[in-house]
């Protein structure tokens, strides 16, 4: 069959195979109409997140549509028929006019769900949604059109790891003396924060290449008063020396990268072995802990059957937004080797992540 006539086929036959289908152990029935209604879902839940009805559901509790609307300025209107379509998903109850999330409502209203809905359809919308156009090679993928949301990047990372994977980054860098940690990529500054507020003794610096990222990090280290503890600076990681004052070099003894590393990869496997050997220069003997993803064998995945997909999502919307791929075990022992480093921890594992330390 042609392209043009792609769209051509024989319908009576095509309905006797879905009723064949029905005959096997999954509806494909059921299995569609759950498929767009995850998808219409996580756009709800997006729209909601951004919008500010998490942390107003997380003060409230409870509410009324009407005062939900107002004290976040949103359309009443179209809140009262998201609520009734989450209702009828079973995440709220109503009791007169007010709706009360049940216990799979308060799944949904989680950090890490949000950290997810974030990351994917909030950061990589216009990639996912265009992907018609890309396979037709209408947009190119360096499309500037395609350039994630790095609000939504920063923000969904932060929600997805603060449950479990940072607290062990977190314990890491507590069962080594940490006293002052530079986070590269940092973002809004939440991990730092995070440390700092648990741990009274340690000072953190913190840089990003985001005006808008750090001057809400500037913000929080206020709310949260840890303003002489903390400064952040605004760079670009492995283009020259960061811009740290000698004695603040001298101060840190950890610089942590998490999520970050892998994306010098775009340019290539030496790209990264460039930027580590940058940050070599100008802290030599200090250690860099990394955080990276597991790579992904789709063909072979092995082991028990996949609870979920998350790293398949992972490798492919890497590939979408021109970033670089995860990486092995080995793969990443090598790059630190060749960048002149000695590992010191080769890789705990964390979910699906790994945490690496290597003195520069």
């Amino acid at each position: 069959m042609s392209k043009k006539d792609s769209n051509s086929y024989d319908i009576l036959k095509e309905a006797a195979i879905v009723r064949e289908q029905q005959q096997g152990p999954v509806d494909p029935i059921v299995e569609a109409r759950n498929m767009i209604s995850q998808s219409i879902l996580t756009n709800v839940l997006l729209a909601l997140s951004d919008c500010g009805f998490y942390e107003y559901l997380r003060e409230k509790g409870r509410f009324k549509v009407s005062e939900a609307a107002k004290a976040l300025d949103a359309d009443e209107t179209t809140m009262e028929h998201l609520m009734n379509y989450l209702t009828g998903c079973g995440a709220f109850e109503v009791q007169g006019d007010e709706f009360i999330p049940t216990e799979k409502g308060q799944r949904y209203f989680n950090a890490y769900t949000r950290g997810v809905l974030n990351i994917y359809p909030g950061a990589y919308k216009r990639v996912l949604t265009d992907l018609t156009d890309i396979l037709a090679k209408k947009r190119p993928l360096d499309d500037p059109y395609f350039d994630r949301s790095t609000r939504h990047a920063a923000a969904g990372t932060a929600y997805a790891t603060c449950a479990f994977t940072i607290p062990k980054v977190l314990d890491t860098l507590q069962n080594h003396g940490v006293e002052c940690v530079l986070d590269l990529g940092c973002g809004t500054g939440d991990f730092l924060m995070q440390l700092l507020r648990l741990n009274p003794e340690i000072s953190g610096v913190g840089v990003d290449m985001s005006k808008e990222a750090l001057s809400q990090a500037n913000g929080n280290s206020k709310n949260f008063e840890l303003e002489n503890r903390l400064s952040f600076y605004q760079a670009e990681v492995g283009a020259e020396d960061l811009p740290l004052s000698a004695e603040e070099v001298e101060k840190v003894d950890f610089i942590t990268a998490m999520y970050m590393l892998h994306e010098f990869g775009r340019d290539g496997r030496d790209a990264i072995i460039k930027v580590i050997k940058s940050l070599q220069a100008q802290f030599k003997g200090k250690n860099l802990l990394a955080i990276e993803v597991e790579d992904f064998d789709a063909f072979n995945p092995g082991g028990a059957p996949l609870k979920h997909f998350g790293r398949l999502d992972y490798r492919l919307i890497h590939y979408l937004s021109r970033q670089g791929l995860p990486r092995t075990q080995d793969d990443w022992h090598g790059i630190f080797k060749e960048s002149g480093c000695k590992i010191i921890e080769p890789g705990v594992r964390a979910g699906g992540s790994f945490i690496y330390i290597a003195q520069l």
